[in-house]
């Protein structure tokens, strides 16, 4: 995967936690009736166990870009699960609900801030066309997790009681915690951003309200109530969205979704989430309402599906680095719409076979088509806002998450509207047979957006010659057809001293530094030259300060130790590259927003050439001539 073997150890340590965290989300609901009659306290209390920690996972969400970019990612972890154990040590005492709700929302903020965290670590950890197999990693975690969760979580609470899940959880968290206090570093250069106290509240308000709406909507005695829930929060949240926009330096950047690529991802994948969650909820109340099973052989009915929509979310992931986007999520989306339909299909009496085969062939489709959308998506944008991206489609998820429930669980209440002449069973068929008409009209909807808009980049004519940017697409110029083919560079194994005579020889400011195989492992300049001759035991800043404070001798001392040096001591080891096949247009902002003059070019991880303001400016000017 083109990591090192630090790396790879930081990842696992990560994808740990991530997988304990969806874990700890799915495993309290077997619990819920021993709960309820442990303390004495009604269903609507017991389900805030639930509710009240995604409500405060939404909340916490999108403060996470904030807290990347104020704190490092190695104190964020730690800090995170500092949270989530604590919280999972104080419900595992639990003597009351009050303890146990406490022990939940300390849970929930540790998952809020480390979930999207990972996410953008791994993310930029992986190089881009790598990166289908890191989401397809995460993707086999989230939803291998959900799958086992409630049948373990089942047969501890029949045998030792609940008590126990807390207690296995905090032992897990812990070990998660040690491991990530000696394998984790620091990864990412994240911009720093202000804490906006407004649009921290605006957030806040409007998601409470608009999620707390969603969720209580279908089971709500006065429908006018959640229904102004939800307008007030939306209302909330466009000013949150408008003030964003204002701000010079906003908590979250929503203008990522300006690139059309995010949008069309993100508008994907939010369908996608709330038919998968909502089905998630619809499905097992059809298998026991209407064809009679206990709640053990639903368990065991949708078990399948989600077992084999996580390993499809894996190779799904790796399709689309061999392959691009479009083949798998078409084909993806094609499986979803069958799986609806043989759902929509289902009779009342339907065998369990059918039901987990309709149940297995949806959720395969829906997974094969996640994992490329979110990548595609995420590709599409530049490193320093990944952050804000997964920040805003974690949110966007969780409303997802909440609408799709309440969409299908409302519309498998009118069967009395749908068929008001019939019998109480007919009614109920026919209330879910409706949801299930939802499911697959959204299916449809789905695989129309997928065919018009979802599609990989143009490769550009073999014989093609640069032409003017201006003149051209975006996709018509790749970085490829301007890019300086014979740059310069130094071996990772090359002194300082050779680096500083190849870059006197080449005639540049600095040099990629590669290994063996070619890859681009750090960056040396004249500026990393300076900075290490003018160390001193006070700070200094320019050279002109250099100078006039340093004593000559140390210099001296300095400068002939230095010569002899590796240059990966003193080289930068995060480089900003761009890919040959990017859009000539995309590798401009880079250099724009990075404020640099040239950048390497990489073609599957190996260097192949190098990208400057000049070769663009040339570009230009062969086009007009």
């Amino acid at each position: 995967m083109g990591l090192t073997r630090k790396q790879a150890v930081m990842v696992a340590v990560m994808l740990g936690g991530t997988f304990l965290a969806v874990l700890n989300q799915t495993l309290l609901s077997p619990a819920i009736p021993s709960i309820m009659a442990d303390f004495g306290i009604s269903a609507p209390t017991a389900q805030w166990l639930m509710s009240g920690y995604s409500l405060v996972e939404a909340i916490i969400i999108p403060l996470s870009a904030y807290l990347i970019g104020r704190f490092s990612t190695r104190k964020l972890f730690i800090t995170s699960f500092a949270l989530f154990a604590a919280g999972s040590a104080l419900a595992a005492w639990g003597p009351d609900f009050v303890v146990v709700m406490a022990g939940r929302i300390l849970q929930a903020a540790g998952t809020g801030v480390v979930m999207p965290m990972v996410f953008t670590v791994i993310i930029l950890l992986f190089p881009r066309e790598k990166r289908g197999v890191a989401m397809g990693l995460i993707g086999l975690l989230i939803g291998f997790a959900p799958a086992i969760g409630p049948a373990v979580s089942g047969l501890l609470v029949d045998s030792v009681g609940w008590h126990v899940l807390f207690m296995i959880v905090t032992v897990l968290a812990v070990v998660v915690l040690v491991l990530g206090v000696f394998a984790l570093e620091n990864y990412g250069d994240f911009e720093r951003t202000t804490l906006d106290v407004p649009s921290v509240l605006m957030s806040s308000v409007g998601l409470v309200c608009l999620l707390y709406g969603l969720s209580s909507f279908s089971s709500a005695g006065n429908l006018a109530v959640p229904a102004a829930l939800i307008v007030a929060g939306a209302a909330v949240l466009a000013l949150f969205v408008r003030r964003q926009t204002k701000l010079d330096n906003p908590m979250l950047q929503v203008g990522v979704l300006g690139t059309v690529r995010y949008r069309i991802a993100v508008i994907c994948i939010v369908t996608l989430q709330a038919v998968l969650i909502g089905l998630s909820s619809a499905l097992p109340l059809f298998i026991q309402n209407v064809c009679g099973y206990s709640a053990t052989v639903s368990g065991f009915i949708v078990l399948p599906g989600a077992l084999f929509g996580a390993v499809m979310s894996m190779f799904a992931g790796r399709i689309f680095d061999k392959r691009g986007v479009r083949g798998v999520v078409v084909g993806g989306s094609l499986v979803m719409l069958a799986g609806a339909v043989c759902l929509f299909l289902l009779p009342a009496a339907a065998g369990v076979l059918f039901i987990a085969g309709a149940n297995a062939v949806l959720i395969l489709g829906l997974q094969a088509s996640m994992t490329p959308l979110n990548t595609w998506g995420i590709n599409s944008l530049d490193n320093r806002v990944i952050q804000h991206a997964n920040a805003l489609s974690n949110t966007l998820n969780q409303v997802a998450a909440s609408f799709g429930t309440a969409l299908l669980i409302s519309v498998s209440a009118m069967g009395s509207v749908v068929a008001p002449q019939a019998g109480a069973a007919e009614q109920l068929y026919a209330g879910y047979h409706l949801s299930f008409a939802v499911v697959m009209v959204l299916a449809v909807c789905l695989l129309l957006v997928v065919l018009a808009f979802v599609r990989d980049k143009r490769s550009a004519p073999a014989k093609a010659a640069p032409q003017a940017v201006a003149a051209q697409d975006d996709d018509a110029i790749l970085v490829k057809a301007a890019m300086n083919r014979d740059a310069s560079w130094i071996s990772q194994t090359a002194s300082v001293r050779e680096a500083l005579l190849e870059i006197a020889k080449a005639d540049t400011s600095g040099l990629p530094v590669v290994d063996a195989r070619q890859r681009v492992v750090g960056f040396i300049s004249d500026g990393d030259i300076m900075n290490y001759l003018g160390k001193d035991d006070r700070s200094v800043d320019t050279a002109l300060f250099m100078y006039r404070f340093v004593d000559d001798e140390k210099l001296q001392s300095r400068l002939a130790s230095l010569l002899d040096k590796n240059v990966m001591e003193l080289a930068t080891k995060r480089v900003v590259t761009v890919e040959s096949s990017m859009d000539l247009g995309e590798a401009c902002r880079v250099l724009a927003e990075r404020r640099i003059k040239k950048v390497p070019v990489v073609d599957g991880g190996r260097l192949v050439g190098a990208l400057s303001r000049r070769n663009i400016v040339r570009n230009v000017v062969e086009g007009l001539s």
